[in-house]
This record gives C-alpha cells, structure tokens and sequence, in this order.
C-alpha cells in the first residue's frame, strides 16, 4: 500500500513539473549545428517563417489605437493540443498543419482551414529538468525549415516534420517557446 501511494506521489510530481506555463509565447527554433539557438518564428501571408518579418494589421477605425499592436513580433497562445495566434480581432486566428506539413493560420474573422489540413496535434511541455526550455511538437515530432528560393537567402518556411515529406534541403530544429507579454497583433 505504501508503494502505491509512493508511486502515485511520483507520478503526480512529475505530470506537474511537465505543465507549460501559462500565457501568451514566442517561438524560435533551436538547432546550434545551424547555429539557430532560438532565431524567431515569424507569421506573415498566412505561414510561419523563419529569417521573414512578422506581418500584421491594425484597422483604421475610430476608437481603435493601433499604438497598442505593434505587431513587430509572432505571439501564440495554447499549445496544449490546439494553437492560435494571441491577436485582439474578434474569433482570433487559428494555427493549422496543411496537408503538406506547412505551419499556416487562418485569416481574420474566418475559420477556413485548406481541405486536408488539421488544427489539433501540438503539445507544448516544460521539460523534466529545472529552468530547462518549453518545447512544442506536433504529433510527437519536430520541426522543419525548408529553404524558399535563391533570391531569398536564409528564409526557410516552417512544416511540422510529422506530416508531407522532406525534399532533403530542409533543416530539422525543435521548436522551444518563451513567455511573452501578450497580444502585440491586432491580427496577422
């Protein structure tokens, strides 16, 4: 009996120090053979990117101060089997894995997603090890930066290494996350 017990408290320990914490969070991509030790992961036209500036939009309307969403910088929020882009717009803007693994995100105010695409799947846990980094997966693997073209030198799109396949120049990283503030967006 007291085994049990003790088993139980052990389990119950470490299910808690795998708890993400909570809130708003960046992402950056870590593979130091490439020398990516937490480079941003950036939305902009409805992908995530790595070596591309985030892209946002903040609506001309009276009442509205766009001073409050900089959007100078890529915000998620979730992790724990959806994931969304932390923005102000109304109905928010949900992350999704196309159907040949590329990171997308839905447009404001509407949820359509590409047919074949999936919207559940990502898990973002803090590791066993104190202070160690929060990574994400999706489906239980890594990540992929895969380069775009030769005119654009060090821009990689992100694809979640779980789905589509790898035409052999990408460049496989974890994805870790770190707490940020909050919404800097008013939409991507």
């Amino acid at each position: 009996m007291k085994s049990i017990i003790a088993v139980s408290a052990l389990v119950a320990m470490v299910a808690a120090q795998l708890e993400p914490p909570a809130g708003p969070f960046t992402a950056g991509a870590w593979n130091p053979s490439n020398r990516w030790t937490g480079v941003a992961i950036n939305a902009s036209g409805r992908g995530f990117w790595i070596g591309k500036d985030s892209s946002s939009y903040c609506p001309v309307v009276k009442g509205l101060d766009c001073t409050a969403f900089p959007g100078t910088s890529t915000v998620f929020a979730g992790g724990s089997g959806t994931l969304s882009l932390d923005v102000a717009v109304p109905g928010g803007q949900q992350v999704f894995v196309g159907p040949d693994g590329a990171l997308g995100y839905t447009g404001a105010h509407s949820a359509s997603i590409p047919v074949g695409a999936v919207t559940t799947g990502f898990l973002r846990f803090q590791s066993v090890a104190g202070g160690a980094p929060v990574p994400m997966t999706f489906e239980g693997s890594g990540f992929r930066a895969c380069p775009v073209d030769e005119t654009q030198e060090n821009v990689y799109q992100v694809f979640a290494s779980a789905v589509g396949t790898d035409p052999g120049n990408c460049i496989q990283f974890q994805l870790r996350t770190y707490s940020a503030p909050g919404i800097s967006a008013w939409q991507y």
